[in-house]
């Protein structure tokens, strides 16, 4: 296995949760902890696809410590404080163009780490798993 593995966005959604399966699995990562990082890039992947352009990749690599995942968007509009602390409100009310669902909280509950860095014209999910059986 590559130590990096690249793959453009696209909305082939079962196509990118079965990469991320298979490196997850090859990075000895236990079922449970695969299927939540799979959700987690599931729900990057379609942030983008919704409110970034459609535009960007999926980066996984590993270290002996940590499997990571980044996805990137072309459109830079996520900033690094829009993971939500709590679980955003969302029942009785339409969903607002632009607007954030359930998706970023999601994330950083699924994930060990969760970050978002942003430069102008990109933005990066970060999302890590430790690869041990501990946590």
């Amino acid at each position: 296995m590559s130590p990096t593995t690249v793959w453009p966005v696209s909305d082939d959604l079962a196509g990118i949760r079965q990469l991320v399966d298979t490196y997850a699995h090859r990075a000895g990562l236990i079922s449970r902890k695969r299927e939540d990082l799979q959700l987690a890039v599931n729900e990057a992947v379609t942030n983008v696809l919704d409110h970034a352009g459609g535009r960007g990749q999926v980066r996984l690599h590993m270290d002996d410590e940590h499997l990571t995942v980044d996805i990137y968007d072309e459109a830079g509009l996520l900033a690094p404080g829009a993971f939500p602390a709590q679980l955003p409100e969302i029942a009785g009310r339409a969903r607002e163009p632009g607007g954030f669902g359930v998706g970023l909280w999601l994330m950083r509950r699924l994930c060990d780490e969760a970050t978002i860095t942003q430069m102008p014209g990109w933005s990066r999910v970060r999302l890590r798993m430790r690869r041990t059986s501990e946590s």
